[in-house]
């Protein structure tokens, strides 16, 4: 297995860390005044904004009602602060510190202060002031995101102009996230193991490009990962075939209630669904040795229904596939409407390295033995 880790990318493990170490710090350094290290954010907002209402700490710390509600009340119980209506607003909260805070304040600072010069000991002074600058502005930009429309689906490339993806039209080629297959000759491991630093592209800049470029291009493909894993993949088709785009799917075929209702809505115009093995094999290929296929049959027997524009595809891999193995794919998804056998290339991205497709003589002869199961086979 290849190893992808990037220690220098992994924020979020990084972010983990040192998360879970200041927590564990501070609510050791704290026992003696009975306070945790969730409760610490709040005392001192409040203690440097006496008076601030409880929803304007809800919304300085990303808090939602009910945690901070319960924080609150905590504090007051403990003595550490009270609570009383607004006088502009008697359904407003206004808070304050009472003496028994501000007898430990000077230590709660203090705690703090420790802390931080404990982790920026070993960083020269103009990296820290950059990181707290950054560190702010990824705050600030955190809890943007928070507050904003999460039901839009995200893209990770975009290949702008395409004439072969979708033959016949021009096209601009879409590349989901995330996959639930985990197929080791899979040349996609990026977007298979999504990096959290990896650059994603918004909802609303596609439907700008493809408003832009209606005339110019007529056609939408969407790939992945797999594009079926995310469920906002159906608003988002909506808005694009009301730009007036033929649209076709690249599926690995394992969410079949999604795919159902793309058809029936007629979202989609065309569907590329890759086949990976023979039933007894399936689980094996894509990594995920306990596999139950029943998903997978049900797009098969989804597609064969269909009126759509439907390509079955295997990739022939030499360490996967007999020519047996083929012809039992084949028989298993017959009538097909059509068939495409792809030429495999292992690529610096793979999942697993050690993986060879068929040569193209190896090919020939497959596509000549399905070809009397399934008579339109064509090689890609």
């Amino acid at each position: 297995m290849k190893d992808f880790s990037d220690h220098n990318s992994d924020l979020l493990l990084d972010i983990s860390i040192l998360y879970r170490s200041t927590q564990k710090y501070y609510d050791q350094m704290l026992q003696s005044v009975s306070l945790t290290y969730a409760q610490l954010p709040i005392l001192i907002l409040i203690y440097e904004n006496e008076g601030i209402s409880q929803q304007r700490v809800a919304t300085e710390g990303s808090y939602d009602k009910g945690t901070i509600t319960k924080q609150v009340q905590k504090l007051e119980e403990m003595g550490y602060i009270r609570v009383q209506p607004s006088q502009k607003d008697k359904r407003a909260k206004e808070l304050y510190t009472t003496s028994k805070a501000r007898q430990i304040m000077s230590k709660v600072y203090a705690i703090r202060t420790s802390w931080w010069q404990h982790i920026s000991a070993s960083i020269p002074q103009e990296d820290m002031d950059s990181f707290s600058t950054f560190y702010k502005n990824m705050a600030v930009s955190a809890r943007e995101f928070a507050q904003a429309d999460l039901s839009e689906i995200l893209f990770f490339e975009q290949q702008n102009i395409s004439l072969e993806s979708y033959p016949g039209k021009v096209s601009t080629v879409l590349s989901t996230g995330g996959c639930n297959f985990r197929c080791p000759f899979c040349n996609c491991s990026h977007l298979v193991f999504l990096k959290e630093n990896t650059k994603s592209i918004q909802e609303s800049q596609i439907l700008q490009y493809l408003t832009r470029r209606k005339g110019l291009l007529n056609a939408v493909l969407i790939k992945g990962g797999e594009p079926l894993m995310h469920p906002e993949l159906l608003p988002f088709l909506k808005k694009v075939k009301a730009l007036n785009y033929d649209v076709k799917l690249e599926t690995n075929g394992s969410y079949s209630a999604l795919l159902k209702e793309l058809i029936d809505q007629n979202l989609v115009d065309e569907v590329l669904f890759h086949i990976k093995n023979t039933k007894e094999k399936y689980g094996e290929t894509i990594g995920l040795k306990d596999y139950d296929i029943k998903e997978v049959q049900s797009s098969i027997d989804c597609l064969q229904k269909t009126k759509k524009s439907i390509t079955f595809v295997f990739t022939p891999i030499q360490e996967l596939h007999t020519m047996e193995d083929l012809l039992a794919m084949a028989r298993w998804i017959q009538p097909a409407q059509k068939l495409e056998l792809h030429t495999y290339q292992e690529k610096e991205t793979v999942i697993q390295e050690g993986f060879h497709g068929y040569s193209p003589e190896a090919l020939k002869q497959a596509q000549e033995k399905i070809q009397e199961i399934i008579p339109n086979v064509v090689i890609r």
